[in-house]
Order: structure tokens, then sequence, then C-alpha cells
């Protein structure tokens, strides 16, 4: 069964329209990964998935800051007045929020989405910016598929 099947009847919350989803889209701009996508349009705007969940579109699930996907990408994307070296890799999405400000990420500069963990927690003002990057899975459908099958994703880089 594929990912949107294992999750429909399993999500509460109404999926995004398509409008809201293009208006993302144009607003972050570059286009979503079709399978979140999907997952927006035919599943819930956002808050299923691990943890404190996945970001959704407007409209859909916030942070407990009350960011969408595309509001904590534009700050992340922003420059930080106290460090110069602060440069948010483009492209690069936090949508699902661990806690403790960690976050996975996925790359939309590469070929299936691969994901990481942001951890800004491994990172001092001035050092370079890849030490708050951990690779975590090759897609971002290795990283929902690992997440319905029941694995421990926090165990990997933190267990």
């Amino acid at each position: 069964m594929d990912l949107v099947g294992r999750l429909k009847g399993k999500v509460a919350g109404a999926p995004a329209s398509s409008v809201v989803v293009g208006e993302a889209e144009k607003l972050i701009g570059f286009a979503f990964p079709p399978l979140l996508k999907e997952l927006y349009l035919q599943v819930a705007n956002g808050g299923f998935g691990p943890s404190h969940k996945i970001l959704g579109v407007d409209g859909g699930y916030t942070s407990d800051e009350g960011d969408t996907i595309v509001d904590f990408y534009i700050f992340l994307s922003d420059t930080d007045p106290y460090d110069e070296l602060w440069q948010w890799p483009e492209g690069m999405v936090a949508f699902c929020n661990w806690g403790s400000g960690v976050y996975s990420c996925f790359d939309t500069t590469k070929d299936g989405y691969p994901v990481c963990w942001f951890d800004p927690n491994k990172r001092e003002i001035g050092e370079p910016m890849e030490k708050q990057f951990i690779a975590h899975k090759d897609s971002l459908a290795a990283w929902f598929d690992a997440w319905l099958d029941g694995d421990s994703q926090w165990a990997k880089p933190y267990g």
C-alpha cells in the first residue's frame, strides 16, 4: 500500500486545498516534494507524524510558536545580526519538529529529497553551519516509511 493509503483515515484534520499549497510554494520559492504535496492535499494539512508533528501550510498545523512550514523556512533563511556565518541552505526545509530546536529537514535540491536532522545545539555562533546538520534518511519517502513502520528515528543520532 502506498504512503497516502497507509495514512488516510489514521490522521485527524482536514487536507489543504490546492490553492493554499500553491500559494505556499510561491512564498517559499520552489515546489514541495510531490510526496509531501500529496499528503497535504489528500491526508491532512500537517499535524501528523512523529514527536511534535509535521508542519502544515496556511490554515494547518503550526509549531508551538505558530509557524507554518513556510513561515519557518523564511525565518531560518533570514540573516542573524549576531551570527555573520548564519546562512540557511537554500532548499533545505525544516518540516518536523522534535523539540529543543531540533527538526527533520528535507533537501529540495537533491533527488529523492534526502532528510537530515537540524540541531542548532550542535553549533556555536561563528562555527560552520554544517555542524548542525546530521544525515538521516536517503529520501523523504524512506523517512515516512520508517515512521510508519515504528522505527525509533530519534534513537539513531541521539540514542
